[in-house]
Parts: C-alpha cells; sequence; structure tokens
C-alpha cells in the first residue's frame, strides 16, 4: 500500500476514533453528568434562595430555579402569623386556632433553645389532635382557624407569552402547547383534549424548559477531559503510525551503514516486508549494492590484471635488460674473435653455427615476451585438434631430440579442446622444449593425451624440492649450470591462466611428470 494511502487511511482511523469517542461521551457521560450538574444546580439554587429571602425577606431581584415551584414558609418567633412567599406572590396567614398555635409556639421554643440545627429536636407536638381540629367536624369555615391575606409582586409584569402550538395527534385527540417566559426561565404548559363515548378528558401538564445555558456549563467543564482523552488518543495512534513508517527507515540507514562497512563482501539482503514506498527504497537499495558489490569485483579482477600486466612488463624489462646480455655478448665475442681470426675463431664453418645459435636463442626470447603481451587482449577460442597440434610441435623438434637420440612414446586419443590454437601450441612448445632440454640423451619421454588431460613425462630429470613452489616464477630454472632463460615455465603458467586450464608438475620415480588438465575451472 502507498504511503498516501497510509496517511489517508490513518486520518479515516483517526477520526473514527474521535467521533466514536465523542458518542460514547454524549450517550453514558454527558447525561449523568448533567444529572450531576443540575442536582448541583438546584441545591445551589435553593441555598440562594434562603439566604436571599432570609436578607430581603422578599424574591425580588432573587435568581430563581424554578420560579412556579418555588416559595419560603416562613415562622416568625413572634406573633400569631406565619407568610408563605414565592417569586410572583407573598401569602400572610394569621392562625386563629389556639391549639395551631400551641404547636406553633412548641416549634418556635424548640428554634430558640437550639444554637445549630444539627442538635435540633423535633418538639413532642400532638400531629393527631391538630388534624382532628383542622378537619372542622362542626362545619365551622376556615377563616375561624386561619386568616389569608395575598399580595401579587410586581415582577410578573416581566412575564411574557409565547405563541401557542397545536398538535393533531389523532382524529379524536389534540395537544394545545402554550408557554411564557421571564427573564429567566422559560415555562411551557400542554393541554391534551380528547373524547371518548362518554365524556370529553383533559389532561395537564406544566413544565420548565430547558435552556442552552443549562448544558454549556457541563460541556465547557469537559473540555479539559475531552482534550486530554483526544490527544492522547491522537499521540498514541501518531505514535503507532510513525513506528510504521520511522522503523522501516531506521533499517534501510542500518543497512545502508552494514554496506558502507562491508565493502565487496557478500551481505544478505535486506528483508523487505513493506508493499509501499519504503519497500520500493529497500528493493532498490539491494539491487545497488548488488551492482556495486559486482563492479567492485570486477575492479578488483582489472586491479589483478593490471599486477600481472605490471608484472609482464617487469619480465620484458629484465628479459631486455638481463637475458638479451649473455647470447649478445656471446655472439659478439664470437664474431669479433672471427673477424680478428683469433685462435680457434678462424674456423669460421664451426663458430658461425654458434653465432646463428645465440641469434635464434635471442629471437625466441623476444618473440615469447612479445607474444606473451599480445596474447592478453587477442584471446580468440575455438575447437582445437589436440592430435593434429601436437603432431606439429613434435615435428619441429625432431632434429634436436634425434641429435640428443630421445625416444618418444606417445599415447595418444582424439580430443577436441575449446582454446586459442595459438596459445595451445606455445604451452606445448615450452612443454616439450622443456622435455627436450632437461632429459640426458638417450633418455624417454613419453606423452598421453586423453580428454581430460595432458601428460609429458621425461626420464633423468629432477627439480630441486626447495625449488617447486618457485617454479612458475620467471627467471627460476632447476638448472642452475644451464644459462637458460628461466621464462618456459612463467609462460605456461600464464598461458593456462589465460585459458582457465591448470597444470600440476611434480618429481616422480625417475623424471618429471608435468600434467595439463583441459578441463577449463570456474572463476
Amino acid at each position: 500500500m502507498r504511503l498516501s494511502k497510509k496517511t489517508f487511511l490513518y486520518s479515516i482511523m483517526i477520526s473514527l476514533v474521535l467521533v466514536l469517542f465523542v458518542l460514547l461521551y454524549f450517550i453514558f457521560m454527558l447525561p449523568s453528568l448533567y444529572v450531576e450538574y443540575t442536582g448541583q444546580e438546584y441545591l445551589e439554587s435553593v441555598i440562594r434562595v434562603q439566604e436571599g429571602y432570609s436578607k430581603n425577606r422578599s424574591y425580588q431581584g432573587l435568581e430563581v430555579r424554578n420560579p412556579t415551584g418555588s416559595a419560603s414558609l416562613e415562622i416568625p418567633l413572634e406573633g400569631d402569623s406565619i407568610y408563605l412567599a414565592g417569586k410572583a406572590f407573598r401569602l400572610t396567614i394569621n392562625i386563629k386556632d389556639p391549639k395551631l398555635l400551641k404547636a406553633v409556639e412548641q416549634l418556635r421554643d424548640s428554634v430558640k433553645n437550639t444554637e445549630s440545627f444539627a442538635d435540633f429536636e423535633m418538639p413532642d407536638i400532638d400531629f393527631e389532635e391538630l388534624k382532628k381540629s383542622m378537619q372542622m367536624e362542626d362545619g365551622g369555615p376556615l377563616s375561624d382557624i386561619l386568616s389569608f391575606q395575598m399580595d401579587t409582586d410586581e415582577e410578573l409584569q416581566d412575564v411574557k407569552t409565547r405563541k401557542g402550538k397545536v398538535h393533531i395527534i389523532t382524529d379524536s385527540m389534540v395537544v394545545f402547547e402554550g408557554g411564557m417566559n421571564d427573564k429567566d426561565n422559560d415555562y411551557t404548559t400542554y393541554i391534551a383534549a380528547g373524547k371518548t363515548k362518554d365524556a370529553l378528558i383533559f389532561s395537564f401538564l406544566p413544565v420548565m424548559t430547558p435552556q442552552m445555558n443549562e448544558i454549556q456549563p457541563i460541556v465547557l467543564g469537559s473540555l479539559p477531559m475531552i482534550a486530554a482523552v483526544v490527544f492522547l488518543l491522537v499521540l498514541i495512534a501518531s505514535q503507532i503510525f510513525s513506528k510504521k513508517i520511522v522503523n522501516p527507515i531506521i533499517r534501510l540507514a542500518g543497512y545502508a551503514e552494514d554496506v558502507k562497512e562491508a565493502g565487496y563482501r557478500e551481505m544478505t539482503p535486506l528483508e523487505i516486508h513493506e508493499k509501499d514506498e519504503i519497500g520500493e527504497l529497500g528493493t532498490i537499495l539491494n539491487e545497488l549494492y548488488d551492482k556495486l558489490r559486482l563492479q567492485y569485483q570486477e575492479l578488483e579482477a582489472k586491479n589483478r590484471s593490471l599486477a600481472r600486466e605490471n608484472k609482464r612488463q617487469e619480465v620484458f624489462l629484465r628479459a631486455t635488460s638481463h637475458q638479451l646480455k649473455t647470447p649478445i655478448t656471446a655472439a659478439l665475442l664470437l664474431t669479433d674473435g672471427m673477424i680478428s681470426e683469433i685462435g680457434k675463431y678462424k674456423d669460421t664453418g664451426k663458430y658461425l653455427p654458434e653465432v646463428k645459435k645465440q641469434l635464434l636463442s635471442m629471437r625466441k626470447m623476444v618473440e615469447d615476451i612479445l607474444y606473451l603481451n599480445h596474447s592478453a587482449y587477442n584471446i580468440q577460442r575455438e575447437s582445437v585438434d589436440m592430435n593434429l597440434l601436437l603432431k606439429e610441435v613434435l615435428e619441429s623438434y625432431r632434429i634436436p631430440a634425434g641429435e640428443k637420440k630421445l625416444i618418444f612414446h606417445c599415447e595418444e586419443q582424439p580430443v577436441l579442446v575449446e582454446s586459442d590454437r595459438e596459445i595451445m601450441r606455445k604451452i606445448l612448445d615450452n612443454l616439450i622444449s622443456n622435455a627436450v632440454s632437461y632429459t640426458p640423451p638417450k633418455g624417454e619421454i613419453a606423452i598421453h593425451l586423453s580428454e581430460d588431460s595432458f601428460e609429458i613425462f621425461n626420464t633423468g630429470a629432477h627439480i630441486e624440492e626447495e625449488l617447486l613452489p618457485h617454479i612458475y616464477e620467471p627467471f627460476v630454472s632447476s638448472d642452475t649450470s644451464r644459462k637458460g632463460r628461466g621464462l618456459g615455465l612463467y609462460v605456461i603458467s600464464y598461458y593456462m591462466e589465460l585459458l582457465g586450464f591448470q597444470i600440476e608438475i611434480s618429481n616422480e620415480e625417475n623424471g618429471v611428470l608435468a600434467r595439463m588438465y583441459l578441463n577449463r575451472k570456474e572463476h
């Protein structure tokens, strides 16, 4: 999933969580908070009414929570009058009945003798006697017991009526809705009218209409809690989402650091689980490292190739400066002796061939070195007939071998090898040349050619054990008594490496064995 989609889904999820939280708040918490707030408000309202009326003996200027249902009863500690006051009225009640007045006096005395309402004790009033007294069994008027005086409050003038509504519920029921309000509260009265088969029925329901300012303090009081919960939810969601984004980036950074330290060493590829841009970046990083490692390995291979080139240059210079000096000096001495006709050198017929021999030696050396430099860049693989090539090389050594009366034993089978023909000729030429050169007169040379290898064994030869590890180095010769070039095995080793073949040379009983493996080794 792309990062843009992830971010979009994250926004949707956090929005749903916040909406769910708000819904849960309104469903479960807000009602209970409203009930608690309303109860506390009623308690504070009655306290305000009690304190305000105690101070002013009037409801004027008091903010009453429920004016239609609020009233205060005032019982003076002296006299026979009590007062009932509300938002819109004040009623004076004069007590005429002695029994009722006695009960009021008992209540007054209990209050006078009590310093705190916590210690108040209700006086022993005979309520049954009062009840009988109030029933007026003789049918006398209520005025014989109590007298009333009603005073209305001018604040009623602030009451305004609202336009009524009519709700048709059914064909036999209608509800009239009317209301009024003062500066503090709204009041609504519902009158339901209906008819049955035998009567008209009216129902009345006066209520105080809820106002928006009643819920505002609850919401405002809940804001810190709501803000804290929302902040916590957003923080947790952001932390989870950021881990989904940041942790893979940290892994990529760590892998990049490991790659920087690893160089060209092979490393376990970074495991990619993400399917977004970060996953694509990880895949590209893996591919980049593989490419860099391959390029580094190619560079190392080129460096090794350059090292071999430098070594060939060194061989060339050393051969030119040192090895060529010997045959050149010998040829010059022979030529000077023959020109000056000094001693035995007068016999030019005998020593001119020696001069030619030295010149041929120099030419062979120069050809080897030049071809060594040329062959590295001009390998042309083809199917080489090893039998035919071997016969051609052996034919070139027929005369030198005949002079030493060497005996050849050849075991051959048809063999085709994918190789460079000229380089393979150089290898066979050097192997046979070494065998002819280091085999004593009348010695034997055994050659075995198979699909897997070429072997040549010459009798009477031996390589010092301490020289065996160094025989493939240039200018190392196993016969110090001979003034050879010491390039033969170095040339063979170099050509074998170019072609991807291997060669082994070892001392055997009565001679030296050279084995060339014709199966290419894997680089």
